[in-house]
């Protein structure tokens, strides 16, 4: 009976650490994703450029099968992959660094409230407004659901 209560209780610290870990690693990409859009719409054109070059020249030279951005957070994710790796601090004050995040396009999904957190922190603290939309996907006119086109045509 000692030894199940052992394992139990084992089980339940290692469950609290896997949420822990969890979390962390989506405020990491979170706070990536909100950073990087503050940042780069701080900076200049050509800036801009350069860095989803580089973005999208790491997307391909990644092992995902991706070949571009499924939505805002997963540009943003790789944008702040990019701004490091070309030396760009974030321009939100008090963190000029980047997070280290494995995979930017599946670390934290649109609408996670994690984004919410870190943009209401920004707002909290200094005043900066970012909005990251919840959008899944960027819908144009050859990917969009039947259902966008349904409601296109009304």
């Amino acid at each position: 009976m000692e030894i199940l209560f052992y394992i139990g209780a084992g089980l339940i610290v290692l469950a609290v650490v896997i949420k822990l870990v969890t979390m962390r690693n989506r405020h990491r990409a979170a706070s990536n994703v909100v950073f990087a859009k503050y940042t780069f719409n701080k900076l200049n054109v050509a800036q801009q450029n350069s860095i989803h070059d580089k973005a999208i020249e790491m997307v391909l030279a990644s092992d995902t099968k991706l070949r571009g951005f499924a939505n805002e957070v997963e540009r943003f994710g790789w944008y702040a992959v990019a701004m490091n790796a070309l030396g760009i601090p974030s321009a939100v004050p008090d963190n000029p660094c980047w997070y280290k995040v494995k995979k930017p396009y599946s670390a934290v999904i649109p609408g996670d409230s994690m984004i919410y957190n870190v943009t209401g922190a920004l707002q909290q603290q200094y005043d900066i407004k970012v909005k990251v939309s919840t959008e899944k996907g960027y819908p144009d006119k050859a990917t969009a659901t039947s259902k966008e086109k349904k409601r296109k045509k009304k």
